[in-house]
């Protein structure tokens, strides 16, 4: 109150708290409008087969990398989702600041949340720096809007004094005991909630694995100039794919193409032919990337000379497989195979082979990994819908 004039002053401290809630809302926002968007991402990257976002083209700011690392799951539930979550929350707490609902506790709840927020973008941008070798622009963005809500509640709460921000909530769960454990029920709830309700679609590579007894009876052989084919004698539709057994694209083409043949098996034939994007043996690569991809490839070919390229095949792409971990003579004595001959394969007609499919795909102007070939014509990464269109029941064979 003006003692001079008897008008009511607005309070600038109380004007500035305003400010903050409103732009820590604002952030919180935008926090969780990117979170939808990575979650979005995530879901297209694990199961669309060759998906490639705006931001995962590059070989260093590549979102789709990221997403396809193992760091992208976070206690069963995809790290976005988990974003998702926390600025709802985040949200929710910054509008009761605005309300001015305990402005003491919100104050504390957001120096918490937000301090939980800087520590763990630190720990995924180490992540993406020191061990992806691979950065998300978006999961950047977040990273940069969690320091600033950590600022801004830091600024906040020193506006209101520590010592009264850091009392607040032990002086709630005091005061009132029901309410506190009511509000971490429906918190932990939720969390569990969410843990349970979100399918592992990451996974999905496993639905598919009833191929495996779907083809064992379908006939298979090696294609003229190279490649191994399985499915139909005489088909309609022959496809031919490119491969990498180190892509994660082409882990879920070939759970896709394998449902494909065993769905269609007197129509569909599936070619596979190898690209490794190693530079190891594959000329078109000028910098180490897929750095087991050619020996993986040797390896598959070395198990075709004997009968059993499909099952080391399967075996390669194994999700639950590390290609690092994965040696030949463990290939080798699981399919059986007689290791003198399988040695001596590795050593010089396996890399023969692969080094054949590689001129091929060269030929064809390959960049990536999947690609397939059908009637002459290349796709890059997926294999359109309309491809599959002839397999078909025609008019006739259906009456």
């Amino acid at each position: 109150m003006d003692k001079t004039s008897g008008v009511s002053q607005p309070n600038p401290s109380a004007s500035g708290r305003q400010g903050l809630w409103w732009a820590m809302l604002i952030l919180s926002l935008t926090g969780l409008l990117i979170s939808m968007i990575l979650a979005r991402l995530h879901f297209q990257v694990h199961t669309q087969a060759g998906f490639h976002s705006f931001c995962g083209h590059g070989s260093t700011f590549n979102c789709d990398d990221v997403a396809r690392s193992r760091y992208s799951i976070l206690l069963g539930v995809p790290t976005a989702l988990w974003g998702v979550f926390a600025y709802l929350l985040a949200a929710a707490v910054a509008h009761a600041g605005l309300r001015s609902w305990r402005t003491a506790l919100t104050a504390s709840c957001c120096l918490l949340l937000f301090t939980g927020f800087a520590a763990l973008s630190a720990s995924l941008g180490a992540i993406s720096a020191f061990r992806l070798h691979a950065l998300c622009i978006l999961c950047a963005a977040t990273y940069g809007i969690n320091l600033l809500l950590f600022v801004l509640a830091l600024v906040q709460a020193g506006s209101i004094g520590f010592h009264t921000v850091a009392a607040a909530p032990w002086c709630f769960v005091r005061e009132n005991p029901g309410k506190a454990m009511v509000a971490l029920i429906l918190l932990g709830a939720a969390a569990v909630g969410l843990v349970a309700l979100v399918p592992p679609y990451w996974r999905r590579e496993a639905s598919h694995r009833s191929y495996r007894l779907a083809l064992q009876g379908l006939a298979r052989g090696e294609a003229p100039g190279g490649g191994h084919w399985i499915g139909a004698q005489n088909p309609i539709l022959t496809i031919t794919e490119f491969s990498d057994y180190e892509c994660p694209h082409c882990r879920l083409a070939h759970a896709q193409l394998r449902a494909i043949v065993a769905r269609f098996p007197d129509q569909v034939r599936l070619v596979h032919r190898h690209f490794p994007l190693d530079q190891e043996c594959n000329r078109s690569i000028e910098r180490p990337f897929h750095q087991t991809a050619c020996r993986a490839a040797i390896i598959a070919e070395c198990a075709g000379r004997a009968g059993r390229f499909w099952e080391a095949n399967d075996a390669l792409f194994e999700p639950s497989n590390s290609l690092d971990a994965l040696s030949a003579k463990k290939i080798a004595a699981d399919l059986k195979l007689d290791p003198a001959g399988f040695d001596r394969c590795l050593k010089d007609e396996g890399l023969a082979a692969v080094k054949n499919d590689i001129e091929v795909g060269i030929a064809l102007k390959l960049d990536g990994t999947p690609a397939f070939l059908v009637d002459g014509q290349v796709y890059m990464g997926n294999l359109p819908a309309f491809v599959l269109d002839r397999l078909r029941p025609a008019p006739d064979a259906a009456k």
